[in-house]
C-alpha cells in the first residue's frame, strides 16, 4: 500500500477510535437506551475517509456475528461484500453526499457467511450546516424477502407449468382440428359412396345395429308389462315375475351393448359385460352393503356374437341368482367369483364359485334355475356341472363350451 494512502488510513482509524472514545465517554441516557435497544443500530462519521463506523449497539453485533473491535472503523460496504449490486452502492454513495436521508433494502453477509435482508434507515446528524455524523438503524426483512423470492419462484413455475400445459393444450386442439377435418373429409366421401351404391356393406351395419335396437326397445315393453302384472298378482306369481323379469332384463343389457357401446353391432366383449353384469346383480339383489363380494374374471380375448353371448350372460345370471339366495343365509358375509377362461385345445370354461354354505344333500325340487342353466349350455353346446368347491365349502357352477373363436360352426360375424 502506497505510504500517503496508509497514512489517511491510520489517520482515519485514529479519527475513529477518538470518536469512539467520545462517545463512549458520553454515556448519558442516550448512549445508554442506543445500547439496550433491540434494533441494531450503528453510527458513522462522514468527515473521515470511508465515512467509518465509529460506535455500534450489541444489536448491530448479534446481527452481524462481529466483535466490536471487527466492526468499528469499517464501511457500511464491508457487510454488503464483494457480490454488492454497484447500483446499491451508487446510491448509497449519492445520498451520504447529498447529506439526505435515504432507506434502502441491503443484502448483508454475516461473519459465518449467512446472507441477511436489511431495510437500512441512515439519517445525517447536522450541527453547524454540516453534517457531523450518520445516525444507522438496521431492521432484518429477511423472512420477508425469502417469502416474496419463494413467491416469485412459484410463480415462475407456475408460469412454466401453465406454459407447458397450453402448449399441449395447443397441440390437442391443433390434434382435434386435424381429427374433425379428417372426419369431415371422410363423412363427404361417405354422402358420396352412398349416393353412388358403394356403402352396402356399411348400410348393412346400420341395419344391424337398428334391429338391436328395435329388440332392446321390445325387451323393455315386455319388461314393463311384467312389472305391471306383478304388481296386481299374488306374492308367488310376483317372486316368479320378477325372476322373468331379471332374465329378460340380462338379455336387454346385451342389445343395449350391441345398440350403442359395441365398436362393431355383431359382437360383444364380454369381459367388461359380464363386470357389469355382476354388478348390477349385486347393487340389486343384496341388500346388506359390503355382505358380498363379486370378482370377474375374464379374457380380454372373448370377443363374440351375441348367439353366445346371451346365453352366457343368462347362466350367469342364474348362477348369482341361486348364490344371493342361497349361499349366504342370516347376514353371512362371502365372496363369489365368475371366471371365463379360454385353455388351449379350442374349449373355453365359465365357472361361477362361491364360498358359502355349500350344496344342499338333495337337490331342491323345482330347481328351475339349474334347469335353465343346462338348456342354456345346450345351446352353445356346453356341458354343465354343479359341485361342491375342492376346499369343501361353497358351490361351483362350470359350463365347458367350444370356444367361438376356434370351433366350428361358431363365428362371431352375423
Amino acid at each position: 500500500m502506497p505510504a500517503q494512502k496508509q497514512s489517511r488510513t491510520r489517520e482515519g482509524q485514529a479519527k475513529s477510535e477518538r470518536a469512539v472514545v467520545d462517545l463512549a465517554a458520553l454515556g448519558g441516557p442516550f448512549v445508554e437506551a442506543f445500547d439496550a435497544t433491540r434494533m441494531p443500530m450503528a453510527i458513522s462519521d462522514p468527515n473521515v475517509a470511508g465515512n467509518p463506523i465509529i460506535y455500534c449497539n450489541a444489536a448491530f453485533l448479534q446481527m452481524c456475528g462481529y466483535d466490536r473491535k471487527e466492526v468499528l472503523g469499517q464501511d457500511y460496504f464491508f457487510l454488503i461484500g464483494r457480490h454488492a449490486d454497484p447500483s446499491v452502492v451508487d446510491r448509497i454513495k449519492q445520498a451520504v453526499a447529498a447529506r439526505r436521508e435515504f432507506t434502502e433494502d441491503i443484502l448483508f453477509h454475516t461473519k459465518d457467511g449467512r446472507e441477511i435482508w436489511v431495510a437500512a434507515l441512515v439519517d445525517p446528524m447536522v450541527e453547524d450546516d454540516r453534517v457531523v455524523r450518520h445516525f444507522v438503524s438496521f431492521l432484518d426483512i429477511t423472512d420477508r424477502v425469502q417469502r416474496v423470492q419463494g413467491l416469485r419462484e412459484a410463480k415462475a413455475t407456475l408460469d412454466r407449468r401453465v406454459a407447458t400445459r397450453t402448449k399441449r393444450l395447443q397441440a390437442a386442439k391443433d390434434k382435434l382440428e386435424e381429427e374433425v377435418e379428417r372426419r369431415r373429409r371422410t363423412e363427404a366421401l361417405l354422402r358420396e359412396s352412398l349416393a353412388e351404391g358403394e356403402v352396402a356393406l356399411k348400410f348393412r351395419d346400420f341395419l344391424v345395429q337398428e334391429v338391436h335396437h328395435r329388440t332392446k326397445n321390445a325387451l323393455q315393453l315386455a319388461t314393463a308389462l311384467l312389472q305391471l302384472q306383478a304388481r296386481q298378482s299374488e306374492p308367488a306369481v310376483q317372486a316368479a315375475l320378477a325372476v322373468a323379469v331379471g332374465r329378460l332384463l340380462r338379455i336387454g343389457e346385451v342389445h343395449e351393448l350391441l345398440a350403442y357401446q359395441s365398436e362393431t353391432p355383431n359382437t360383444i366383449e364380454v369381459a367388461p359385460y359380464l363386470l357389469r353384469l355382476g354388478q348390477s346383480m349385486l347393487e340389486g339383489l343384496v341388500t346388506s352393503p359390503g355382505q358380498v363380494e363379486v370378482e370377474v374374471e375374464a379374457d380380454e380375448e372373448a370377443v363374440w356374437a351375441p348367439d353366445v353371448v346371451i346365453p352366457l350372460g343368462l347362466i350367469v345370471g342364474e348362477a348369482l341368482t341361486n348364490a344371493f339366495k342361497y349361499a349366504f343365509p342370516e347376514g353371512r358375509r362371502g365372496r363369489i367369483l365368475v371366471n371365463l377362461s379360454l385353455p388351449d385345445g379350442g374349449l373355453a370354461r365359465l365357472r361361477i364359485e362361491d364360498d358359502g354354505i355349500g350344496l344342499p344333500p338333495s337337490r331342491r325340487q323345482g330347481a328351475l334355475g339349474l334347469k335353465l342353466i343346462e338348456t342354456l349350455a345346450q345351446q352353445i353346446q356346453g356341458q354343465v356341472e354343479l359341485v361342491s368347491r375342492q376346499d369343501g365349502t361353497g358351490t361351483a357352477v362350470s359350463v365347458t363350451f367350444p370356444d367361438p373363436n376356434t370351433a366350428p360352426g361358431h363365428s362371431n360375424q352375423l
